[in-house]
C-alpha cells in the first residue's frame, strides 16, 4: 500500500460545514483512531434505506473495537451510515437512489446548492452529508484510504463481493472468502465505490445476503472484521477475524471464486416488471428460460449463466444480471499484461485509436475491431464507458494505486 493518502477529489475537498447534514452524529456509526499512522478504512452501510443489516453489523464491530478489540490498531477506522432519511423509513430511497448519484457534475451541483443555502431534495441532502463526512475522514487520513461499502439484496442466496477490476482492489477482495463479481460498474452509473475508485482509492463492495435475513448482519460484521485486517488497520491473528473467515467460507463452496457481469436487464417506470418467484443469487439459468414478466410478456434469459440480484422489491431499475465464471488463468494473465503496460500497443490494432478528449482512453470501432476487443481491453485494465450496444466503445484505463499482501484464490 502507498505510504501517503491520495489527493482529495476536488468535489469532496470542501469544509464539512458546507453541508448541513455533514456533522450529524447519527451518520457516524463509529470512529477509532490508532496511536500510530496507518491506513484509513472507511466502512459505509445503508446507502439504501431498506438495507439496515450493514448498519447493525458495523455497530457491533465498533462496539467490540471500543471494548478492547481495537488494541494495536494503526491508522483509523470510520463507520458511516448512508441514507439516514430512507433508513428511518426502511425504503430503498425517498426520491432518488443515493447510490446512483455519485457523479462529479452532480456532486458539484449539490455542494454549491448546499453552500448557498438552497433547498435540497431528500437524497441531495444525504449526498451532501455523506460526501462531507467522507471528505473529513479522507482529509484527516495519515496513510492510504480504503473503502468497504456494505449492502444486501432483495433475493436470497450467498453473499458476494463487488469490485472494480484494479490489481489493488483484487488483492483486498481476495481476503474475503466469498465469490467476487467484476464489471458491475460498467452497467450502473453513479455508484459511490466507482466514484472513489476512479480517483485512486482502494474500494470493495459487499452484498451480505437478503435484506431481512438476520444472518445478513452477521455476514456484514464478518466482512468488516476481515477487511479491517486485510487493509492493515488491525494486526493479523485476531480471533474475531478468524471466526469471521470460518463464518463466511462454507457458503462459497461450489461457487466461482470470480465472475464477470455479461448482461443487465434494465427496467423503466411503466414496464410492470415482475420477477418469477424463487430465484436466488448465483442460481444457474439457461438461454431462453423465462425469468420474469413485464407489460410485453415473458422476459427470457438471453444466454446461459448465473443469475445475480433478481429484483424482488418495489424500487430499483435493475431487473437482474447474468454473470459467468472467470477462470484463474485469465486473472493471472491480466496481472502480467498490466505489469508490462502493453496498452501502448493498442493503437496498432485495427479500429482502435486514442480518444481525442479523454486522457487514458481509446475509441474502439466495433465494425472494424475484432469481437475480442472488449475482452482484450479488460485484460489490460480498461473499463467500458457508456452502453455496449453503440458502434464506438469508449474504453478508459482504471486507475491503479496501492497493493495488499493477498494472492488470488483458485476456484
Amino acid at each position: 500500500m502507498p505510504t501517503t493518502a491520495p489527493d482529495l477529489p476536488p468535489e469532496l475537498a470542501r469544509p464539512a460545514a458546507a453541508s448541513p447534514a455533514g456533522l450529524r452524529a447519527d451518520r457516524v456509526l463509529g470512529r477509532l483512531r490508532g496511536a500510530e499512522p496507518g491506513p484509513t478504512l472507511l466502512l459505509v452501510a445503508g446507502l439504501h434505506g431498506n438495507e439496515p443489516a450493514g448498519v447493525e453489523g458495523l455497530r457491533r464491530v465498533f462496539a467490540a473495537l471500543a471494548d478492547g478489540a481495537g488494541a494495536g490498531l494503526r491508522g483509523e477506522a470510520v463507520g458511516l451510515a448512508g441514507n439516514l432519511a430512507a433508513l428511518a423509513e426502511r425504503k430503498r430511497f425517498l426520491r432518488e437512489d443515493l447510490n446512483r448519484m455519485w457523479r462529479h457534475d452532480r456532486l458539484e451541483l449539490v455542494r454549491t446548492a448546499a453552500a448557498e443555502g438552497m433547498p435540497l431534495e431528500a437524497e441531495e441532502a444525504e449526498l451532501a452529508g455523506l460526501a462531507a463526512a467522507l471528505a473529513r475522514a479522507i482529509g484527516e487520513a495519515r496513510g492510504p484510504v480504503v473503502v468497504l461499502d456494505l449492502h444486501t439484496t432483495s433475493a436470497g442466496g450467498p453473499s458476494f463481493g463487488v469490485l472494480e477490476d484494479t490489481l489493488a482492489n483484487r488483492e483486498l477482495a481476495f481476503a474475503l472468502p466469498a465469490p467476487l463479481v467484476l464489471g458491475l460498474e460498467e452497467e450502473i452509473v453513479g455508484i459511490m465505490t466507482h466514484h472513489l475508485a476512479d480517483r485512486g482509492y482502494v474500494t470493495l463492495g459487499y452484498e451480505a445476503g437478503q435484506h431481512d435475513d438476520p444472518a445478513s448482519s452477521d455476514r456484514a460484521e464478518a466482512a468488516a472484521w476481515i477487511v479491517l485486517e486485510a487493509a492493515g488497520v488491525l494486526p493479523p491473528g485476531r480471533p474475531e477475524v478468524e471466526r469471521s473467515r470460518r463464518r463466511l467460507a462454507p457458503e462459497s463452496r461450489g461457487l466461482p471464486a470470480v465472475a464477470e457481469v455479461r448482461h443487465r436487464h434494465a427496467i423503466a417506470p411503466g414496464d410492470a416488471f415482475e420477477m418469477a418467484p424463487g430465484f436466488r443469487n448465483f442460481e444457474r439459468v439457461e438461454a431462453g428460460q423465462a425469468l420474469a414478466w413485464d407489460r410485453r410478456g415473458p422476459v427470457h434469459a438471453p444466454d446461459d449463466g448465473l443469475l445475480l440480484m433478481p429484483l424482488y422489491q418495489a424500487q430499483g431499475d435493475d431487473g437482474f444480471f447474468l454473470v459467468r465464471r472467470v477462470r484463474p488463468v485469465w486473472l493471472e494473465l491480466s496481472r502480467v499484461l498490466r505489469r508490462l503496460r502493453l496498452e501502448r500497443l493498442l493503437p496498432a490494432l485495427p479500429g482502435v485509436r486514442r480518444h481525442p478528449e479523454l486522457p487514458g482512453s481509446f475509441l474502439v470501432d466495433r465494425r472494424v475491431a475484432r469481437w475480442a476487443a472488449l475482452e482484450l481491453f479488460h485484460l489490460l485494465g480498461f473499463r467500458r464507458r457508456g452502453p455496449a450496444g453503440e458502434r464506438y466503445l469508449v474504453m478508459t484505463r482504471r486507475l491503479e494505486r496501492g497493493s495488499h499482501p493477498h494472492a488470488p484464490r483458485s476456484s
